[in-house]
């Protein structure tokens, strides 16, 4: 009998509601249609129609950025990242937000829940499928009347006069010092990892793991002089485990996360010993078949790391990492791209632009962090450039002063707080 109920409450449970063919957007006394798209089943709206009917803009920024400013609130976020920003808070999206026929679409939880909770005076009706403005008035309340003797009720006028009368001492406000910025500065590979070495069609004379010291060595020096408190991974020729990298920025409390790499085409031919030039990495998923290449030679060093250096395979602590650095990830990409522009100043190479792979030395790091390809060390005349100390010093002052420029806009954006 149990089971035979059981199995009618089964039969007799409501199938889910399907999705709306459209949302209607309710601002004032305009009213807008907006189309809702099924794509693999799942529901999406359309960025720029939803921002003109919400009066908002979509504004398309560089390397996948994108930004909803409504008339109250902005909201930021990636194509591909299945999370949104306002401010300094990070937003989980239940779906990431994907670009598809040029043209960026949002999943519907930003109609249900993203915009009504974060975006500012704004509600969802869900049985009518209605995104409105809320325009609820407070309602007015008698003036009050100037506190004076003559409104003062008789049962009273002979009390003290009210303490709010009286002049208010307050403390002065002392002025909190401003926290000293620290840089963690990651020379790449080091010890039995000697990184990429050339150029192609020489005998090699050019290691990674020696230019990179060099150049984070003199990115310290420069950073220091500038009243930063710099942290290296190393300061010698050893070893250290990728993992142990981010743990050393975190336990330093870094406010960013810089690591210096020299690159490499992968292969040894003429077309690959003509490679050039300077790109920066934040951490995301590699889009292209050049980032993961770059990806899949950087994250070679853990074949180098054994025992207690290996990385550790707990599914759960990989998902409160991934959620962490998620946070940084507009700061990473901002960083990134400050750091680009600084280094067209010094470089003789091209300018490769910013990009996103999934690098192991930065999936530790909880702050804004990226990795910096100076050149191609496969490359004979980069090699040369590389290997001199003074373009070295050149890279290591545009590099420090990027980051820099940087951390005075953060300031300038968060108001001071760290």
């Amino acid at each position: 009998m149990i089971s035979l109920f059981v199995a009618l409450q089964i039969v007799a449970a409501p199938a889910p509601a399907a999705p709306p063919t459209s949302v209607v957007v309710r601002d004032g006394t305009s009213v807008t249609s907006v189309p809702v798209t099924i794509f693999r089943g799942e529901p999406s709206v359309r960025a720029d129609a939803l921002m003109r009917a919400m009066r908002g803009m979509l504004i398309t920024g560089t390397n996948l950025h994108y930004t909803l400013a409504l008339p109250r609130a902005r909201l930021d976020l990636i194509d591909g990242i299945p999370f949104a920003k306002r401010d300094s808070l990070t937003i989980p999206l239940t779906r990431a937000p994907q670009v598809r026929g040029g043209e960026l679409y949002l999943p519907f939880q930003f109609v249900t829940e993203v915009i009504p909770r974060y975006g500012g005076s704004y509600y969802y009706d869900v049985p009518h499928n209605v995104l409105g403005t809320f325009t609820t008035q407070v309602a007015e309340r008698p003036p009050v009347p100037p506190r004076s003797a003559t409104t003062i009720p008789n049962s009273t006028a002979n009390a003290q006069p009210s303490i709010a009368n009286k002049p208010v001492v307050r403390p002065p406000v002392v002025a909190k010092p401003a926290a000293r910025k620290v840089v963690v500065i990651d020379a790449g590979h080091g010890g039995p990892d000697q990184g990429m070495s050339g150029p192609i069609g020489t005998p090699a004379w050019f290691v990674e793991k020696d230019v990179t010291l060099s150049v984070a060595k003199m990115l310290a020096a420069s950073l220091r002089g500038r009243g930063i408190d710099v942290v290296m991974t190393r300061t010698t020729d050893t070893l250290i485990a990728l993992a142990d990298r981010g743990k050393m920025a975190n336990s330093s409390h870094g406010d960013v996360f810089i690591s210096i790499h020299v690159n490499a085409p992968g292969y040894n031919t003429a077309a690959a010993a003509r490679e050039r030039g300077f790109e920066t990495y934040f951490l995301a998923e590699a889009k292209t078949e050049d980032e993961r290449r770059v990806q899949d030679m950087e994250n070679e060093s853990v074949k180098f790391e054994t025992g207690a250096n290996a990385p550790k395979g707990d599914p759960l602590n990989f998902i409160i990492t991934d959620m962490a650095q998620n946070e940084h990830l507009r700061e990473s990409s901002d960083l990134a791209l400050t750091i680009q522009n600084g280094l067209i100043e010094v470089h003789p190479g091209p300018n490769r632009g910013v990009q996103q792979a999934n690098f192991a030395v930065l999936r530790g790091s909880y702050m804004p962090a990226v990795l910096v390809e100076i050149g191609f060390g496969s490359n004979q005349s980069e090699a040369t450039y590389l290997s001199d100390q003074d373009n070295q010093r050149a890279l290591a002052r545009n590099i420090g002063e990027s980051v820099i420029a940087y951390l005075a806009h953060y300031e300038s954006r968060i108001g001071g707080t760290r």
